[in-house]
């Protein structure tokens, strides 16, 4: 169960009252497989928390996209820095299969901390979240040849493998389709 207030019950000691505060501040929305949530040089003015489906986030380096990360159920979608700094944003978020995300502007966000403080920690919680995940990317990429780092996605991140195309896995580990088809290869045997 993906559902936004499970998340909340799970992760934080919101009351039930703060949950329903919180929960009325965000939209549904259902988005088909090749729809954006964010596309470059837009201003990113919202997070979406994902109940189904799954996200990639790529840029566009040389007429090709380069893949930063994804997205599934339980994941929160935004460009943080373009978020935060008003500024375009570098990178697309698409949806790689049907999806249904729960999204708040973040200057609803603001209002609603006034009605349920607890969102602050969310809110907190998710920067620190962020943090993290970039300071272990940019660890991974510096420190792991190819073979390390897609044996640290396979144990981390099992899931990719069945809901992500090759091509784009390929890309996130900073490899061609056809290195990524060696190194599988190498490990089957």
């Amino acid at each position: 169960m993906y559902e936004l207030d499970h998340y909340l019950e799970k992760n934080f000691p919101f009351n039930s009252t703060s949950i329903t505060v919180v929960k009325e501040c965000f939209s549904s929305k259902d988005l088909k497989k090749g729809d954006y949530f964010l596309r470059e040089g837009e201003y990113c003015k919202k997070i979406a928390y994902v109940e189904q489906g799954a996200f990639v986030y790529f840029e566009y380096i040389d007429v090709e996209e380069k893949v930063c990360d994804f997205a599934f159920e339980g994941d929160w979608i935004t460009h943080y820095k373009g978020l935060t700094q008003g500024l375009p944003s570098t990178v697309n978020i698409r949806a790689l299969e049907p999806a249904k995300i729960q999204w708040i502007e973040i200057e609803n966000m603001t209002a609603c901390e006034q009605e349920a403080p607890e969102l602050r920690t969310l809110r907190l919680q998710l920067v620190e979240q962020y943090f993290m995940q970039a300071m272990d990317r940019a660890s991974s990429l510096a420190n792991f040849n190819a073979e390390k780092r897609y044996e640290k996605m396979l144990a981390e991140r099992p899931e990719l493998f069945n809901r992500v195309p090759q091509y784009h896995i390929a890309s996130y580990l900073g490899l061609k389709p056809q290195s990524l088809s060696r190194i599988r290869a190498k490990k089957i045997k």
